[in-house]
């Protein structure tokens, strides 16, 4: 009930009790400020300092017309301070889908009512520097409805982000259907990467998917460097948390963060030039190893490639976990010689002779750039093993015209 009493206390206040703040965004390239997000406040006169109002416009309890009516307020500030500065910058503004339902709620849509529009042409501000931000929440209507609705703001050269990446389950289904400007990913997830390496490898599918669209990503939420260290490795290309600033009342110098950001980029630069020399030294020490024990390799029958396979395991690398041989169409020849940890012995697998890796990304790789640059060996990316939880890389060699090896790597030390 006092929570009740407390949100019903501050959602009843006058207009000039709520406020925006503006938390900078930077670019990573140019390193300067080069937007806000306009974040909702409201002054308590009883603690005598500002509050934040996310609480209140997440809580599906909350009275949505009343909330409209304080998002619709705290809009107009932040506009009209903007044009009352005459800053150049762009103004990320929050847009929560169940609002825009209110809005939508026949067949047909009523522009007027659309209110961003309305500040557009209100203040004269030039459309290209407001960013609106779709939310997680739900859309109370079919999703043609929404899309109408931002093809409307793109039309008129405002940007579309969506925000929350990560957290919702519908995001990627409003990714694909919006194709945004921007994707903002939530620190929630960032920290959890840090901690789980699947989530660090949903973050790198995330990075991967905003290239293929063409969308920037930006990183909130940065509060350390670990965490903008993480953020960079992605391919961040926007930044924005505490780790720069709090939101405050009031726009910063752009070149305020400048040296900061300089000086984290070129270490950061240094550590992954180092990580990168690092692996390909390893790649190379594991090359120069199968280059002299493969050679041994009789590929004369597939009964002589199984015992010659069988003849080498002892020579390979502790780090080898399974190894085996197929055509140039594929399908395997040999048995898998597979073992679990470099302290265990090999078994045989005969059961997956005859499988076929002609559709797996690698070898359709391999095989291209063996006819494109007469290039027979490589290593891929390194990949996450979800029974084992480790890191491997495969290796693939061809032995001959019509047989590729196939040998699997453990990327941790032990």
């Amino acid at each position: 009930m006092l929570a009740e009493y407390e949100s019903h206390q501050i959602l009843s206040l006058g207009e000039g009790y709520y406020t925006p703040h503006y938390q900078p965004i930077l670019d990573v390239g140019n390193r300067n400020i080069v937007g806000y997000e306009v974040l909702g406040r409201v002054f308590s006169p009883e603690s005598n300092d500002y509050r934040s109002l996310g609480y209140h416009f997440h809580n599906p309890d909350t009275d949505t017309i009343r909330l409209v009516h304080i998002d619709r307020i705290i809009r107009e500030k932040a506009i009209k301070h903007v044009k009352e500065t005459g800053l150049k910058t762009k103004i990320f503004l929050n847009m929560m889908p169940n609002f825009l339902s209110m809005v939508y709620t026949g067949e047909v849509l009523d522009v007027k009512r659309l209110h961003i529009l309305h500040l557009i042409e209100k203040y004269d501000i030039n459309p290209n520097d407001l960013v609106l931000e779709i939310t997680e929440d739900k859309f109370e209507g079919n999703i043609e409805k929404l899309l109408y609705i931002v093809s409307l703001f793109r039309e008129r050269g405002i940007k579309i982000a969506v925000d929350d990446l990560g957290v919702g389950f519908s995001n990627l289904e409003r990714i694909g259907y919006i194709h945004p400007d921007i994707m903002k990913v939530d620190i929630k997830i960032m920290r959890e990467s840090l901690n789980r390496r699947s989530f660090k490898n949903v973050l790198s599918a995330i990075s991967e998917m905003s290239q293929r669209l063409g969308s920037q990503l930006l990183f909130e939420g940065v509060e350390n460097e670990e965490e903008l260290y993480l953020a960079l490795s992605m391919g961040a290309n926007l930044l924005q948390g505490y780790y720069f600033s709090r939101p405050t009342m009031d726009f910063q110098d752009k070149k305020r963060f400048n040296k900061t950001l300089k000086t984290s980029l070129e270490k950061f630069s240094g550590l992954r030039f180092l990580e990168i020399l690092e692996n390909l030294r390893r790649e190379q020490s594991f090359l120069d190893q199968f280059v002299d024990i493969f050679k041994q390799v009789d590929v004369s029958s597939e009964n002589a490639m199984t015992e010659s396979l069988n003849n080498i395991l002892d020579r390979l690398p502790l780090e080898t976990t399974s190894i085996l041989i197929c055509d140039m169409h594929g399908y395997q020849v040999t048995p898998t010689f597979k073992r679990d940890s470099y302290d265990l012995p090999w078994t045989r697998l005969l059961t997956e002779i005859g499988n076929n890796y002609a559709w797996k990304p690698f070898f359709i790789r391999h095989k291209a750039e063996t006819y494109h640059s007469s290039r027979n060996s490589g290593f891929t990316e390194a990949f996450h093993d979800i029974e084992t939880k480790r890191q491997y890389v495969l290796f693939t060699l061809n032995l001959s015209e019509n047989h590729v090896l196939i040998l699997r790597l453990d990327w941790e030390s032990y």
